[in-house]
Parts: structure tokens; C-alpha cells; sequence
């Protein structure tokens, strides 16, 4: 039989023995821990309903007490008299909370409204407050022993309610005696600290639990209405009751014995293994957890015992082999040793020189990538130059016109020998002469191409430079400028480039007011410690957001004849001198497009 069918043979029986053993020990290990669980939350269901037990029946026994029917006749009294009588009863409820060892001890009147209680003198005080949304009240104002659990107003701690009406001799229910247990004896019974628990309500809602995080949220998810009930109710507060399991109902959660439950402390949910009992005292379900980990780590640990058992056994086995094929195996190694060396060394040779091929054609494709995107901005430059033709033609030919009438009527008053005039109409000439040299200087430093990345740039000026250039199409277009320029701000960009953006920038701002009647633009200009800002907004319609997330993206428009590369090349312009452009709505309407950049220690040359 072939060696390598040997070994898969040998591999396949490991693996097969290998899920036999894990599956075998997690039925173990799964069964032996779920009666555990189940075990020790029946013993604290057990505990807790002896502890709730004793105070179930109080209620009724203290209604009887005739000082309390006095107390709730007492509020027809004089002030004197009845603040003589409350204090009277205070001191009582004080008292029995004292020997009871209860949380809390007051009297409602019918109205629910708290007379008396065992914390009178305290800060968070019951007396005064109106508990008459709580079911233990209207249970027991009904003539009904209640018991109910919820958070306390004034106090804000977990507590159990037990209720019961005041009679009086005409068994007419005038008042409603109420006992607050302080459900903080949870943690003095529970001794199990390898293993998390959690009491619930009847409708699933976590009100204690060994893991904070989890209380006052929903074991399974709860309609709009149990929610709505809840929160008119005001058990838990304001509390989220967010699901803590993706259970349809608590009996489903209930047939489970593992869940995946959500922890907020880690933003995750992790596999717990539970078991739930019933209390027939409160009406509650506790649920015990213990994280799946450890069961897998018992399956874990028991499958590489038998892999660490199963490979010293094959081990042995195949001792024998290794020492009859040793001598024979090194006779072929040495034969081959050679051979296999040189192959090697030629392989590296080759590699070697591919490694080398392939830096050259690296580099000479980082070369040609910069110099494509200079030339693709200079190609965008002068495409937006031909954009402007329309505009440099017009602020050319009226000083031109001008020119033209001023040598006119110089020759008309040359021949009447008005030398004084002329003389005037020639100097309009030269003024004329030197705005259109002064226009084609603008355009033709805006057609250079950029200088050193290392350059210092005037900002303000820079802007003053681009607006300039985009003179003629502000005015046609009837477009109202608003400059707020900080002045002495270096910027470390090339001018020519970071006028080519501002100039591409105003463009699309003119062009999104197509339809807008007044037309606005805004620049600002300011410095912070390293960075300088520059907002440009417009007062057209705006942009959606899928439009302000795809902007910068390469053929992307807005216009329906643009290519969409301009405020892509505006971006990688300002990428190339650690600058930023992003785009956001302007407060009054329209966009804003911001740009950042580093400052320059020095001042432009």
C-alpha cells in the first residue's frame, strides 16, 4: 500500500475518533452542566420565595391596625392636629420598617397619594407622591392583596411591592398599605460565582441580573403594546428594554438549551448555555448562564488528550519503518543533494533578476503616473482657459473698441489743431494699451505650468488673482461676490496651481446658480496655528448626499456636457501639497466646498 494512502488512512480514523470523542464529551459535558445550572437557580427560586413569603401576608395584618384608619381620617382634622397625627404615624411605619426589615413602609389614601411613610425624614421621601398608576395600587384599591415589582421614583432603587386595602368599619376600602423589600438579599443568597443568573417578569423584561448591563432589557423582543404597558407603568423607568436574544417568544427561549445573547458591555453576543425556573411566590422565571466556552474548552481539552494518546501510538507504530528507511532514504539524499542545490541556485538567479525587472518597470511606471497627472492638469488648465476664450475675447475687444474711437476722433482733432485733446485721447490709448497687457499676463502665468512643491504662496492674493480671471463671467452673470480674506496668510502650494482651483471653483459655483435669480458667492480666508481655510460657497440648490459622496469621483457631473475630472484634479492637486477639499451644505443654502492647507513659514519670492 502507498505511504501516502497509508497516512490519510491513519489521518482519517484520528479525525473520525477525534469528532466521535468531541461529540461524545460535549453531550457530557452539556447535560452534566445544564442540570447544574438547573440545580442551583431552582435552590435560589427556592431561597428567594421563602424570603418573599414571609412578607406576603404583612400588608393584610398591618391594614388592621386602626391608627392607620385614623391617620386617613386625620386629613379632614385642623392643620395641628393632623401634622401631630402624620408624624404619629410616620414614627409607626418607621418603627415596623425597623422590626420588619423592610426597605420602605407608607400609607396612600384612596387618591393614592402617599400620607405617611417610614422615610419621612429622608431626602428622597415618599410622602407627597402620587403612586397612582402603580398596579399594586390599583389592585389593592379594588379590595385585591397585589405584590409588584419596579424601580422606585423618588428613590431609584429595585424594589418589591406588597399591597393591601384599609378597611374601615363598614369594610369600605379607604386607603392602601404598602411594604418595599429592597430585593438586594438576591446577592446575599447567591453563591455561585462561576455561573450568571438573571430574574425576569412575566413578559421577559431583566430587572436583576449578576451582569449589570443586561438589566432592564428584554430577553426576547416585546411588541409595541408590552412596551407601551410597561412604560405607562413606569417599572423600569426610562429603561431602552432592548432584546438581549433573536427568540420569537419567551417559550421558544424557554425549549432552548443554548442562546446566543447579546452583551452590551462588549458590542457583541456570545453562546450561553441556560436553564430557567418558575417562582410560584412572585410570578418571576430566573434564568441561569454559564458561557458555552466552557463547555467547548472541556470538548477541547478532552480531544487532545486522545490526539496527544492516538499520536504516541502511531508513533510507535511507525518507529519501526523510519529506522529501515532511514539508511536508504539518506543514500538518496545524498545522490540528489547536488542536483537539487544547483537547481536552487539557478532558481534564485532567475528570481532574482525578475525581482530587479520588475523595480525598474515599478519605478518607470511612478514616472510616467506623475508625469500623466502633471500633463492632466495642465491639459485641465488649458481646457478651462478655452472655457474662458468667450470671456478673454470680451475683456479684450472693449479696450480695443476704445482704442479704436480715441484714434478716430485724435485724427478729427488733429486736423482742427485741438493738440490738447489729443494729447488727452492718446493717453487713454496707452491706458487701454496696458489693461490688455496686463489681461494676457494674467492668462498666460494662469497657462504655466506649476513650480516646486516647496512653494510659498500669497493666499489672498492668490484668490484676488483667480477672481480676476473670472472677472468677465461674474459680471455677466450678474453674480454678487462676498470676500472675507484674512490678509498675510502663506500657504505652502504653488500660486498657479491654487489659482487653477479657485478658478475651477468658481466656475461650478457660477455654473449651479444657472437658474437661481440672485446669484451669490462667498470666499473666506483664515489661518489657524498650521493650517489655513478657505470656504467657497454658492447659493444654488445644493447638493444630495450620493452626489456629495461621488463628487471628487473620476467622470462623475453634475452638468450634463461636463467630463467630470475638474474637482477630481482639483483634489489631487491639493493631495500633492498636503492640502484637503471636501464639500458640504451651506447654512443658507447651496454648497460649500473647504479647502485646507499647510501654512508657509515663508513669504512667497
Amino acid at each position: 500500500m502507498p505511504k501516502s494512502r497509508t497516512l490519510s488512512l491513519i489521518a482519517g480514523l484520528g479525525i473520525l475518533l477525534s469528532v466521535l470523542i468531541g461529540f461524545l464529551t460535549q453531550q457530557h459535558f452539556t447535560r452534566t452542566l445544564s442540570e447544574q445550572i438547573t440545580s442551583d437557580i431552582r435552590l435560589l427560586g427556592e431561597k428567594l420565595d421563602q424570603r418573599l413569603t414571609r412578607y406576603q401576608q404583612l400588608p393584610q395584618l398591618l391594614a388592621h391596625d386602626p391608627r392607620l384608619l385614623d391617620s386617613l381620617h386625620a386629613q379632614s382634622s385642623p392643620q395641628r392636629e393632623r401634622d401631630a397625627k402624620m408624624l404619629q404615624t410616620n414614627l409607626l411605619l418607621a418603627y415596623w420598617a425597623k422590626t420588619l426589615s423592610a426597605d420602605t413602609i407608607y400609607l396612600l389614601n384612596a387618591k393614592g397619594d402617599t400620607l405617611a411613610a417610614s422615610n419621612w425624614g429622608q431626602a428622597d421621601s415618599f410622602v407627597g407622591n402620587n403612586y397612582a398608576y402603580r398596579p399594586y395600587f390599583s389592585d389593592a384599591i379594588k379590595g385585591s392583596l397585589s405584590q409588584f415589582f419596579a424601580l422606585g421614583v423618588s428613590s431609584g432603587k429595585r424594589g418589591y411591592f406588597f399591597s393591601a386595602p384599609v378597611f374601615n368599619t363598614q369594610k369600605q376600602i379607604e386607603g392602601v398599605i404598602v411594604i418595599k423589600i429592597d430585593l438586594n438579599l438576591v446577592d446575599e443568597i447567591w453563591q455561585y460565582k462561576e455561573l450568571e443568573y438573571v430574574i425576569s417578569d412575566p413578559q421577559g423584561v431583566v430587572f436583576y441580573s449578576s451582569i449589570d448591563t443586561w438589566l432592564y432589557h428584554s430577553l426576547v423582543p416585546l411588541s409595541a403594546t408590552q412596551q407601551q404597558q410597561v412604560r405607562e407603568s413606569r417599572q423600569y423607568g426610562n429603561a431602552s428594554l432592548r432584546p438581549l436574544t433573536q427568540f420569537p417568544s419567551l417559550t421558544v427561549l424557554n425549549t432552548n438549551q443554548q442562546a446566543e445573547i447579546y452583551l452590551p458591555q462588549r458590542q457583541r453576543s456570545q453562546s450561553f448555555l441556560l436553564a430557567h425556573h418558575d417562582m410560584s411566590t412572585a410570578g418571576w422565571v430566573i434564568y441561569g448562564f454559564t458561557p458555552s466556552m466552557h463547555i467547548y474548552t472541556n470538548v477541547f481539552e478532552s480531544i487532545l488528550l486522545f490526539i496527544a494518546f492516538y499520536v504516541l501510538l502511531i508513533l510507535v507504530m511507525i518507529y519501526w519503518w523510519q529506522t529501515v528507511s532511514a539508511k536508504q532514504a539518506l543514500s538518496e539524499l545524498n545522490d540528489t543533494l547536488e542536483h537539487q542545490v544547483a537547481d536552487r541556485t539557478q532558481h534564485l538567479h532567475l528570481a532574482n533578476q525578475e525581482l530587479w525587472h520588475t523595480i525598474e518597470q515599478y519605478e518607470l511606471t511612478q514616472a510616467q503616473l506623475k508625469e500623466t497627472q502633471t500633463e492632466l492638469i495642465q491639459a485641465a488648465k488649458l481646457a478651462m482657459l478655452g472655457e474662458l476664450s468667450a470671456s478673454i475675447n470680451h475683456e479684450i475687444n472693449q479696450p480695443l473698441s476704445a482704442m479704436r474711437t480715441y484714434c478716430e476722433n485724435g485724427l478729427k482733432l488733429l486736423k482742427k489743431e485741438r493738440y490738447q485733446e489729443v494729447a488727452s485721447n492718446l493717453e487713454q490709448v496707452i491706458d487701454l494699451n496696458e489693461r490688455i497687457s496686463t489681461i494676457i499676463a494674467r492668462f498666460k502665468i494662469f497657462a504655466r505650468k506649476g513650480q516646486s512643491l516647496n512653494s510659498s504662496t500669497d493666499a489672498a492674493q492668490s484668490i484676488r488673482n483667480a477672481i480676476q480671471l473670472m472677472h468677465a463671467p461674474l459680471t455677466r452673470h450678474q453674480v454678487a461676490l462676498q470676500l472675507n480674506l484674512t490678509e498675510d496668510v502663506f500657504v505652502r502650494i504653488d500660486a498657479v496651481q491654487f489659482e487653477q482651483v479657485i478658478v475651477n471653483l468658481l466656475q461650478n459655483a457660477i455654473q449651479a446658480q444657472e437658474l437661481v435669480a440672485d446669484k451669490k458667492i462667498g470666499i473666506t480666508l483664515h489661518a489657524g496655528r498650521q493650517r489655513a481655510v478657505i470656504t467657497l460657497w454658492d447659493n444654488g440648490p445644493g447638493m444630495d448626499d450620493t452626489q456629495k459622496q461621488r463628487i471628487f469621483t473620476p467622470f462623475f457631473s453634475t452638468k450634463h456636457d461636463g467630463l467630470g475630472l475638474g474637482l477630481t484634479i482639483c483634489r489631487r492637486i491639493l493631495d500633492m501639497f498636503s492640502g484637503s477639499l471636501t464639500v458640504h451644505n451651506h447654512t443658507g443654502g447651496g454648497a460649500e466646498f473647504q479647502i485646507s492647507l499647510p501654512l508657509s513659514k515663508e513669504e512667497p519670492a
